[in-house]
């Protein structure tokens, strides 16, 4: 939507957004600046091109456009989202160095400290047959033969877990989500490998992976499938989120896709996307258009793995940090006469404080992500659940309806998971974030009213079919 304007309209409006609270019509801006209406409106519009806005109107139906303050060019992020980037990088960062640290201790170590084992019990058992009277011997003995017990018992229990599935269709309460792919070359895709488990145990499993434009291409579909017209509440029902989260990103793609913000009779925000109308849509397109609703989120998981799986192992976490303790309390003394090294501070750290310490950061690396994982996972069930009731809202047209009325549609769509309770939270929820209201209805019970919403499907709906016949 490139529009011509004079650099001195463009800057008296500019200089005036402020002093309105960042909120103006092209009404407001020309009395402010005395610049035409039609002058105030184009730098509007070129200033939604150039810093973050959103669509909306005023309490007198007139088009409104809404600035962020203080005013924020578009592509640039927020404090909050720059320190999430710089949090995610510095958890990246983490991962990969923590993933070559387990790949050498739990796999290379462990096969070091079996090694060491076999040779103590070797030496000891030369030891206990020269002198079968030193009790040292026969102590140390005894504590090498549990740690092999340790071992043996925990190898069992690992080799006895079932592997856990790499990906599924649906979790515990029936929510279809998006599974990671398996790679190419997977001999069974199903299955995961035993070090992928010791990673998934330690740092969690890999989620599938989000397409940040998946957004902007459903919407270009939906443009393409319905005649270029587009409003917030539309927007709301492919991508969630808020009413004034749907202003926004209607003015980002007013912007993208060259669009016309309009305001019907009725108070509407509409956007008119007129290159979307002579086209069709692809049955093979990568884009497709899927509601919020059927979009939901794959559970948190804290390794993904069978509890067998981990008990194996932690068993060898376990064993590789006894080992190191053992070998720092006495048991490099047993090879000290025939190596010199073992004599050494540096194998003290690389066979003894090495391994032990990294037995604990792993062992509380999993045991911290536990907290984290419950919480993530409530908060998932929680916008899964608004999901469905947002489901029942937008198909059935309840624009006006109480908590008992939304539940049995519920109902009625075969989602019996929710209760009554449940879904007038959930309600009280959207009302909120979707611009409504709560009325009191005859018998004094609450009816849930989402004016907006409906204004603005009916007006998308009325501008496509002028569309049609024209």
């Amino acid at each position: 939507m490139k529009h011509t304007v004079s650099e001195q309209a463009l800057a008296l409006v500019e200089q005036r957004v402020p002093g309105l609270g960042g909120k103006l019509t092209p009404q407001d801006a020309a009395t402010a600046t005395g610049v035409t209406v039609d002058e105030a409106r184009d730098a509007l519009a070129r200033l939604m091109e150039l810093y973050v806005t959103r669509v909306t109107h005023d309490d007198q139906g007139n088009l409104q456009f809404a600035f962020e303050l203080p005013l924020r060019q578009r592509g640039t992020k927020t404090a909050k989202e720059r320190w999430a980037a710089i949090k995610e990088k510095l958890w990246r960062g983490f991962k990969v160095f923590f993933k070559i640290w387990i790949g050498l201790m739990v796999i290379v170590y462990f096969a070091v400290m079996l090694v060491v084992l076999l040779l103590l019990i070797i030496a000891q058992s030369a030891a206990s047959s020269d002198n079968d009277d030193n009790r040292s011997s026969s102590s140390s003995g005894g504590m090498v033969a549990g740690l092999f017990r340790v071992l043996f018992e925990g190898l069992a229990w690992s080799t006895w877990a079932r592997a856990t599935p790499a990906g599924y269709a649906f979790d515990d309460h029936g929510y279809r989500y998006r599974t990671v792919q398996a790679p190419r070359g997977a001999k069974d895709p199903k299955k995961k490998s035993f070090i992928i488990a010791i990673y998934d145990l330690a740092l969690g499993p890999e989620r599938a992976p989000s397409d940040p434009l998946e957004n902007e291409r459903e919407v270009a579909a939906f443009l393409r499938a319905e005649r270029g017209v587009l409003t917030p509440a539309e927007i709301v029902a492919l991508s969630g989120g808020t009413i004034a989260d749907a202003e926004e990103r209607m003015a980002d793609y007013l912007v993208r896709f060259d669009g016309e913000p309009t305001i019907t009779d009725e108070g509407a925000v509409v956007g008119e996307f007129d290159s979307f109308i002579g086209g069709t849509a692809t049955k093979d397109a990568d884009a497709k258009v899927i509601n919020y609703w059927d979009e939901f989120e794959a559970p948190y998981q804290h390794s993904g793995n069978s509890s067998g799986r981990n008990g194996g192992i932690v068993a060898m976490v376990l064993f590789t940090a006894v080992m190191g303790g053992y070998l720092l309390a006495g048991g490099l003394a047993a090879f000290g006469h025939s190596f010199p090294f073992f004599r050494t501070g540096a194998a003290k750290f690389l066979l003894g404080y090495l391994p032990v310490a990294f037995s604990i950061i792993y062992l509380l690396t999993a045991l911290l992500r536990w907290p984290g994982v419950k919480r993530r996972e409530s908060e998932r069930l929680q916008r899964n659940r608004k999901k469905k009731v947002m489901r029942a809202i937008f198909q059935g047209k309840l624009w006006n309806a109480t908590a008992d009325q939304v539940y049995f549609t519920l109902v009625s769509l075969g989602d019996k998971e929710l209760n009554r309770d449940i879904v007038a939270s959930i309600l009280g929820m959207l009302v909120l974030e979707l611009g409504g209201s709560v009325e009191l209805g005859e018998h004094g019970e609450g009816i849930y009213s989402f004016a907006r919403l409906q204004r603005e499907f009916e007006a998308a709906e009325s501008m496509r079919n002028s569309r049609r016949i024209g």
